[in-house]
């Protein structure tokens, strides 16, 4: 399947590549009467120009069963009786020793003796191949090493600890002695991982997790740390949205290879590089800004030095490409790290500016939904976006910048918001399959080649233009009512 993919993916991006180049061609031999012409003068015949079949009948994936999933669990469950724990007093609680008792789904009782539940002991659960769910409340603050070691049957497990002591990985509390070795120990039957407090996810604190489906993160989460959820293969649904998160690490879900969407909230102000490498089957993405950070993320005086010399870029213009979280070097290498399933792309409230090659050949994306806020659209940002179907953008967008549309073969309609006064050049070039245009009174001018290339281009509502540029309607033989 990869390497079909692959192909299918290259022979699209060939044949927007030889329509591109085309244009430039056929644009730059127009003779004084319109005739294409060779250098010599001569008349010279072009191939006809039709849009690639790229049928997208793709649909997002339900995922409705996960959340209810999440809502159900322990709904129905009483905590266990306290005469079926070994346990042990002190001063600040009590410490949960052990349980004899047969219960598969176990909740632990927050309180033993009117003392309030604090730690649960190393190895306390070791062995017990009968327990399918734990929930752990939430007055513990300590879970021991090895406390659910040999647990092979372990389904779901609720807890507000999921790290030991001196070993800052859930690996820990299976037996696991390393972060790299934690995969190996915790059972592939654990399906379902509720969180309920802490604000930082560690680095490496779920590395090859393979069995993790749900993961249900607290709202107080604030950071995800490097290679955090790195080779959580099954991982298909997280909850981030409603999180205080700040802070994405360098690959912090690389090689979730089954993940379905993220949502991230507008408090980010760091994504780390390759957060999504490899999850191959993402298929909805929500975030606050593209590329790695915000302009008012932290740097460090050696940075803002070389910044400030033009020695270097601000990390949030190096990386300003959608394609930087997903592992590509360069915004030029995208296309072969955008996963074939991507469909959506939301940017959140708050979002400012579309930055260039934003979504630079992001060719398998069908929608993307820009905010009230945004004001600008950088040139190429959306450069050979072939199946971007439709756009329409906020009245705060002020200015679209060169070659912003250029190659949305696939784009049938534009609808621009009150607010657009600026058209860069070639904006919409090679758009073939546009026919509907609306742009703002406040538009005076089309700028060179805006709309060449436009094939299908009918209707064009445009009130307040009172300059046209060269070869702006090149081969928009379906639009009437402008001349060049």
């Amino acid at each position: 399947m990869k390497t079909y993919l692959s192909a299918t993916l290259g022979r699209m991006l060939a044949a927007l590549t030889a329509v591109s180049l085309l244009l430039t061609m056929v644009a730059c031999s127009i003779d004084s009467d319109g005739g294409d012409t060779s250098p010599d003068g001569e008349v010279v015949t072009l191939p006809p120009v039709t849009v690639p079949d790229l049928t997208d009948d793709r649909v997002l994936t339900d995922v409705s069963d996960y959340a209810e999933r999440l809502e159900a669990l322990f709904a129905s469950s009483a905590p266990a009786r306290t005469p079926d724990f070994a346990y042990e007093n002190n001063e600040n609680g009590v410490t949960v020793l052990g349980y004899k008792g047969g219960e598969s789904v176990l909740v632990i009782p927050d309180t033993i003796e009117g003392k309030p539940v604090t730690a649960i002991a190393d190895s306390a659960f070791k062995g017990m191949t009968g327990l399918k769910a734990v929930s752990v409340p939430d007055t513990v603050t300590s879970v021991g090493k090895s406390a659910f070691e040999g647990c092979k049957n372990l389904t779901s497990l609720k807890t507000p600890v999921y790290t030991c002591e001196g070993a800052p990985y859930f690996g820990a509390l299976f037996g696991a002695t390393t972060h790299e070795a934690g995969g190996g120990y915790v059972p592939v039957s654990l399906s379902t991982l509720v969180l309920t407090k802490g604000t930082v996810i560690p680095d490496y604190a779920f590395y090859a997790c393979r069995g993790l489906e749900v993961v249900s993160l607290p709202d107080t989460t604030v950071e995800i740390g490097d290679f955090a959820f790195y080779g959580c293969e099954g991982l298909a649904y997280i909850t981030t949205a409603d999180t205080a998160l700040t802070t994405l690490g360098e690959h912090a879900f690389s090689s979730c290879i089954r993940l379905l969407n993220m949502t991230l909230p507008s408090t980010v102000a760091y994504m780390g590089e390759g957060m999504l490498e490899g999850c191959g089957r993402l298929e909805s993405l929500t975030i606050p800004f593209v590329g790695g950070c915000t302009y008012d993320h932290p740097i460090t005086e050696e940075q803002k030095a070389a910044i400030e010399k033009g020695d270097a870029l601000h990390p949030a213009e190096a990386t300003a490409y959608l394609g930087y979280l997903f592992g590509a070097a360069h915004y030029t290498f995208t296309a072969g790290y955008i996963p074939a399933s991507l469909i959506t792309v939301t940017l959140s409230k708050g979002c400012s500016a579309i930055p260039a090659n934003a979504f630079f050949e992001c060719s398998s994306i069908r929608e993307i939904h820009i905010p009230q806020g945004v004001t600008t659209i950088g040139r190429r940002a959306f450069y050979g976006c072939e199946r971007l179907t439709a756009m329409t953008l906020p009245d705060s967008v002020v200015s679209i910048g060169d070659d912003a549309f250029h190659g949305c073969i696939r784009m049938q309609t534009f609808r621009s918001g009150a607010g657009l006064t600026v058209l860069g050049i070639q904006a919409f070039m090679g758009c073939l399959s546009l026919t509907t245009v609306s742009l703002s009174k406040n538009v005076t001018t089309l700028p060179s080649s805006c709309f060449s290339g436009c094939l299908s281009l009918a209707t064009l509502t445009a009130e307040g233009v009172t300059t046209v540029g060269d070869r702006v309607f090149y081969q928009c033989d379906n639009l009437t009512g402008w001349s060049e």
